[in-house]
């Protein structure tokens, strides 16, 4: 029995001892002292059941139940001691958490955002928005941009229209479709000297006082008596030009109304040039003798017809011979004069009378040939758009048209005349076409985009070429009804047809009292390879008198 007490007080003592081994660890270490004095008890607790069982079961259940009851009141003692040991060493790690936590929680948390959120509702953005532009006056303060207004100050730009700025806005002018428009003299092209003008230092006082773009070094302008005021052309001289920029609506003929004045004795005589800017092609007139009105002031009109083509035209008007003043020039469309009054009745008629039609089914073809005392070739005279008084030829077999190939770039042209009285006043034109026959070959290529361009007819007044219809020398440069009326098609051996159609436009310049005449040129005068590029066709001389192989001029009409 004493033996079982000391085992038991021994071993009582000896948990003890161990429950304050562990209650004397450090403070850092009692987290873990409740699990270790939980798992000592359970070992005693099995010792002692163990040393209970070897003691042959000495041990009574109430001295089992007695020595348990007293381990877990001991236990119970532990956990009172430890729990109110850890406390404050609980509070300690739970407050140094919550110190090394200000890192990261506000970060995460976030909690000056919630006021931003707040503010930030809808309403704080568009105010922070509609601050943020009227902030962004910034830029409106950049106007260092706007101050950047250098490129403004660099009117330079500004000052570039100097140049070209044409102190007038009239610079350009646009023929309206079925319209006209005048052009002042004054209001010629921008461009300055060389392009715009050729005016020769002759005294006058140049263009200052209207043009300050051309100055003292344009064209000579002088305020005019004429009717409406302003300035007109003058102290003109011979090789002088000045350019013009036309836009027009369509390709065609058209009537220059050329407003000029020139005392008694002086010669004028101008030479009309037209190139399209748009397609590059380039018409010349036959030089123009405006003639003398009696007085620098005395102004009268002078009409002459002009291939215009459509879109974008530089006009330049040649002084062939000075001495003379111009104030302006109407373009307006070409009407003929003689159809009008033939036609009418025709279209009153046509349709009153219903027989007309069974008239109309027989229109009349007339074909003629070209009088061999009129027609042959006149060479020019040393690049001069004049022609060679020693190089009229009217005996020849062939009529030459083209370049020559020597150092003066001379340009060869061919007549036809045609007796056109047989046509009866009262008939309305229906066409008129030109029929050339290729003869002795090609000289050179005279055709197409390599050679001279296209082979054109102008037509003469119903009084020829020269005021007669003899072949003469000045037909060269005579003065035409109208310019490049026909286009005439591409050969390329003997005997071959060169054609082409009258527009029914020009119908009223066929002369139904007399002759009708046409001059044959190239579009360009040469090509500059210095060869000869020329076209022969057969002349009236060629066969029988006004006979085939002659150039032929087909019309046909019918009468109401």
């Amino acid at each position: 029995m004493s033996i079982g007490i000391y085992v038991k007080t021994k071993k009582n003592l000896e948990a003890k001892r161990e429950i304050g081994f562990y209650l004397s660890k450090p403070q850092k270490n009692r987290f873990s002292v409740f699990n270790e004095l939980s798992v000592v008890c359970l070992k005693r607790h099995l010792m002692i059941n163990q040393a209970s069982h070897m003691n042959n079961k000495v041990k009574e259940a109430g001295q089992g139940f007695v020595e348990y009851a007293i381990i877990l009141i001991l236990v119970g003692i532990a956990v009172v001691l430890i729990v109110s040991l850890m406390q404050p060493a609980i509070g300690d790690v739970f407050s140094r958490l919550v110190a090394q936590a200000p890192v990261a929680p506000p970060s995460l948390l976030n909690y000056t955002p919630p006021p931003t959120f707040t503010s930030t509702p809808t309403i704080d953005p568009l105010a922070t928005n509609t601050v943020a532009p009227s902030n962004t006056p910034i830029p409106s303060n950049t106007p260092v941009p706007t101050n950047t207004v250098a490129p403004s100050d660099t009117p330079a730009p500004s000052n570039t229209p100097s140049p070209t700025p044409c102190a007038v806005a009239n610079s350009t002018h646009t023929v309206p479709s079925g319209g006209s428009v005048r052009v002042q003299m004054e209001d010629f092209r921008c461009g300055g000297d060389g392009v715009a003008f050729g005016d020769s230092n002759d005294g006058g006082p140049g263009s200052g006082a209207y043009r300050n773009d051309a100055g003292s070094e344009g064209p000579d302008l002088q305020g005019t008596s004429d009717t409406g005021g302003g300035y007109n052309l003058a102290w003109t001289r011979d090789g002088e030009w000045i350019e013009y920029e036309i836009i027009a609506p369509a390709t065609d003929s058209y009537s220059f109304i050329i407003r000029h004045a020139a005392p008694t004795g002086n010669t004028p005589q101008v030479r009309i040039t037209t190139t399209s800017v748009n397609f590059g092609y380039q018409t010349n007139t036959s030089t123009l003798n405006v003639g003398s009105t009696g007085d620098w002031q005395a102004w009268q009109d002078y009409t002459a017809l002009v291939t215009l083509y459509q879109g974008v035209n530089i006009v330049r008007f040649n002084i062939v011979n000075g001495s003379g003043n111009y104030n302006y020039f109407d373009i307006q469309p070409y009407v003929p004069t003689a159809t009008p009054t033939p036609i009418t009745p025709t279209a009153t008629t046509v349709p009153t009378n219903t027989p007309v039609p069974t008239n109309t089914p027989a229109p009349v073809t007339v074909t003629l040939y070209s009088n061999a005392s009129h027609d042959g070739d006149i060479r020019e005279r040393n690049a001069t758009n004049t022609g060679d008084t020693g190089q009229v030829d009217n005996s020849g077999n062939d009529i030459i048209v083209g370049d020559n190939n020597d150092s003066d770039r001379e340009q060869y042209v061919g007549i036809v005349s045609f007796d056109t009285s047989a046509i009866p006043a009262g008939a309305t034109i229906v066409s008129v076409e030109l029929r050339l026959q290729q003869r002795n070959g090609l000289d050179g290529s005279p055709f197409g985009d390599t050679g001279l361009g296209t082979l054109y007819a102008d037509i003469g007044p119903f009084n020829g070429f020269s005021g007669n219809y003899a072949l003469e020398a000045t037909d060269f440069e005579a003065f035409a009804a109208a310019t490049n009326v026909i286009a005439l098609s591409e050969t390329a051996n003997n005997n071959d047809w060169s054609t082409g159609t009258m527009g029914a436009g020009n119908f009223g310049l066929i002369n139904r009292n007399g002759y009708t005449q046409f001059k044959i040129h190239f579009e360009f005068s040469d090509d500059n390879d210095g060869t000869r590029d020329r076209f022969h066709f057969d002349s009236s001389d060629s066969g029988t008198n006004n006979q085939p192989p002659a150039p032929e001029l087909v019309i046909v009409y019918t009468m109401p």
